[in-house]
């Protein structure tokens, strides 16, 4: 068996979804699934959003098969909070010292096989060239191109948006019938004394940069501009001409500004897994995606060998 956390935001959930997905393709003789059970006691973002926005839309082929407390103790000797709602913190807290001393005593574990991308990097090749006659809990974020760059298509079939309505489906026609480019803006908790110091929050110089590359492609482009911080955008990018600022979407309907993002003929992203995701399944074959050389505040991120992205 084979299991896959899940944590983290969406753009990371989606990130862990096309590993699993893609362990699923390359091991078909292995049962795969995933643990989620990190959101029950975590309010991080918006939760497991997945299901709620992926699940049973037509035309899509997502699926995912989630782990038993029995397979996850079998795999990592660790007992996983069983239930969600107001008591799992609590579990979770009086579970700790047992998992600790499970740890402390080794506890034997069934075949089990650990990989942390946080605690080490791991090899992609350790995880294309797997023993599926071992038991492995992979737990990391999985971002690089190479986890995904060959499953694009495929993925483009599984994650399919449900249909747009009303102040949405009016914006996402305009965006086809122009030269849209959408401008991604993250800033929230990058501000944070969280995250502050683990992520830059982008600042003029990148984006006036990327709206230089854009109008050396695109002919008459029209940004749209999406943020968690509207004021903000209005404020900063005032030397910005022919652009709209998108605030339509909040709260569970925040993903809409990645499934719009996705329709647009080009991209400018931040260093953010929600916008990198609407350039990974933009609707237009020949789009443009313009990304960040400098993602975290102590490296740079990796090229993009993928058509028509542009590191700056």
């Amino acid at each position: 068996m084979i299991i896959v956390r899940f944590t983290s935001g969406l753009g990371n959930q989606m990130f862990q979804y096309n590993l699993y997905s893609l362990l699923k393709e390359k091991y078909p003789q292995a049962t795969v699934k995933a643990d989620t059970r990190w959101f029950y006691t975590q309010d991080e973002h918006h939760g497991f959003e997945l299901r709620r926005i992926f699940e049973n839309v037509d035309g899509s082929g997502f699926s995912l098969e989630e782990a038993t407390i029995r397979e996850i103790f079998d795999t990592t000797g660790q007992i996983a909070t069983p239930v969600k709602g107001a008591l799992a913190p609590t579990i979770k807290h009086l579970l700790g010292p047992v998992n600790r001393k499970l740890r402390e005593h080794g506890v034997p574990q069934k075949k089990g096989v650990v990989f942390d991308q946080l605690e080490s990097p791991i090899d992609p090749d350790d995880l294309f060239n797997l023993d599926i006659n071992k038991d492995y809990y992979i737990f990391g974020f999985f971002v690089e191109e190479i986890y995904y760059s060959n499953r694009v298509d495929a993925l483009k079939k599984e994650l399919v948006f449900p249909l747009l309505s009303g102040e949405n489906e009016k914006l996402a026609g305009k965006m086809r019938r122009e030269n849209s480019v959408s401008v991604h803006v993250r800033r929230g908790d990058y501000l944070s004394a969280t995250y502050s110091d683990k992520f830059i929050s982008l600042g003029m110089d990148y984006y006036r940069a990327a709206v230089d590359v854009i109008k050396e492609h695109i002919t008459d482009p029209k940004f749209y501009i999406f943020s968690e911080d509207a004021d903000y955008t209005r404020q900063a990018f005032e030397w910005l001409t022919d652009k709209t600022i998108v605030d339509i979407n909040s709260g569970n309907d925040s993903y809409r500004d990645m499934q719009l993002m996705s329709m647009c003929k080009a991209n400018i992203i931040a260093n953010s897994t929600f916008s990198q995701w609407a350039s990974i399944l933009n609707e237009n074959s020949e789009h443009i995606t313009v990304y960040p050389a400098k993602y975290m505040a102590d490296s740079d991120t990796e090229d993009r060998r993928m058509p028509g992205w542009i590191r700056i």
